[in-house]
C-alpha cells in the first residue's frame, strides 16, 4: 500500500516513484484486458503529439568537408550554386512566400488539432490514474473547461517555440550563405554566428521541453485539484518550485533517466514483436504499466507537496 511520507520527512522524487510503482501494481494487476485497453486509448490521447516531438532529431546545418585546396577549402562550384539559388528565390519571392504561408497554415491547423486532443487526454489520463478507474466518457466531459484553458497555454507555447525555431533557421541560412559565398575573411564571423545559432537552438529545445514537462506533469493535475485555470495553476507550480527547487531538479533528472530506460524497453519490445507494439494504441495498451507508472509519479510527488489527487484506496 502506498502511504504518505512520514511526518517531518521532506518530499522525495524517489519516494514518489516507489509509491507510483505500488499504485500501478494495485490497479493494473491481476491483468484485465478490457481495463488495459480503455486505459491504453486514454494514454494514447495523453501521448498524442508528444512522442513525435521527443523522437525528432536535430541535424545541424554544417557545411561539407573543408579539405585542403584553393578557394579557402570551399567545394568547387558551391558559391555559384548558392548565388543562383539566392537569385532564384529573389525572382520568385512572391510564389515562395505564398507556398510557405500555405504550408505554415496547414501545419498550424494540424498542430492545433493534435494539441487539442492531447489536452483532453492529459486530463482524462490523470483522472483515471489518480482515481484508479478506467473511464473514457466521464473525464472527457468533466474536465472539458480546464482542458480548454490548458490547450490555450500549450498551443501558445508551441507557437512561440515554432516561431523561435523559424527565426533561428533563417539566421542559420543567412550564416551559411555568408560562410559559403561571402567575401574573403567573412568565414570566421559567419562560423561563429552559426555556432551561436546552434547553441540558441539547443537552449530553445531545453526551455520548451521543461515548460512542456511542467504543464503536463504538474500544471494539469494542479488544475484538477484546485479547480482553477491553467494560468493560476502555473502560479501554484511556480510557488512549489521556489519552495522545493531541489525536489524538482531531482525529478527532472530522474525523468531523463526514465525516458532513456523506457526508450530501450520499447525498442526491445518492438524487436520481439516485429514492430507491432509500435502501432498507435497497441503501444499504450501493451506497455500500460510503463505509462501508468509515469503518469502516477508526478501525482504522488504533488501529494507529498500538499496537493493530493490520489483516490482513498491509495491511502
Amino acid at each position: 500500500m502506498s502511504t504518505p511520507p512520514a511526518p517531518g520527512r521532506g518530499p522525495s522524487a524517489f519516494d514518489a516513484a516507489q509509491q507510483a510503482i505500488d499504485h500501478t501494481r494495485r490497479h493494473l494487476f491481476p491483468f484485465r484486458f478490457e481495463r488495459w485497453l480503455v486505459l491504453g486509448c486514454v494514454a494514447f490521447l495523453d501521448q498524442c503529439g508528444r512522442q513525435q516531438a521527443m523522437g525528432g532529431r536535430f541535424s545541424a546545418p554544417w557545411p561539407g568537408t573543408w579539405g585542403g585546396g584553393g578557394g579557402g577549402g570551399r567545394p568547387a562550384g558551391t558559391g555559384e550554386d548558392v548565388t543562383k539559388a539566392v537569385e532564384w528565390l529573389g525572382t520568385h519571392a512572391l510564389v515562395v512566400a505564398m507556398v510557405a504561408a500555405a504550408v505554415l497554415a496547414v501545419m498550424v491547423v494540424f498542430v492545433a488539432v493534435v494539441l487539442w486532443l492531447n489536452s483532453r487526454g492529459v486530463f482524462m489520463y490523470a483522472d483515471d490514474v489518480a482515481s484508479g478507474r478506467a473511464d473514457f466518457e466521464r473525464p472527457w466531459r468533466e474536465h472539458a473547461a480546464r482542458a480548454g484553458s490548458y490547450f490555450a497555454w500549450s498551443f501558445g507555447l508551441t507557437v512561440a517555440t515554432l516561431a523561435a525555431v523559424l527565426v533561428l533557421v533563417a539566421a542559420a541560412l543567412m550564416a551559411l550563405v555568408a560562410l559559403v559565398s561571402g567575401p574573403p575573411g567573412s568565414g570566421l564571423t559567419a562560423g561563429l554566428g552559426l555556432a551561436a545559432v546552434v547553441v540558441l537552438f539547443l537552449a530553445v529545445l531545453v526551455v520548451a521541453g521543461l515548460a512542456s514537462l511542467g504543464l503536463r506533469d504538474f500544471v494539469a493535475p494542479l488544475q484538477i485539484h484546485a479547480g482553477v485555470g491553467c494560468g493560476a495553476a502555473i502560479r501554484l507550480l511556480r510557488d512549489l518550485v521556489v519552495a522545493h527547487p531541489g525536489v524538482f531538479v531531482v525529478y527532472v533528472l530522474l525523468k531523463i533517466v526514465f525516458g532513456i530506460a523506457s526508450g530501450i524497453l520499447v525498442l526491445v519490445a518492438a524487436c520481439l514483436t516485429c514492430c507491432c507494439v509500435l502501432l498507435p494504441i497497441v503501444t499504450q495498451t501493451a506497455l500500460q504499466p510503463l505509462f501508468f507508472f509515469e503518469r502516477a509519479w508526478s501525482l504522488f510527488l504533488l501529494r507529498q507537496l500538499g496537493h493530493d489527487l490520489i483516490g482513498p484506496a491509495a491511502k
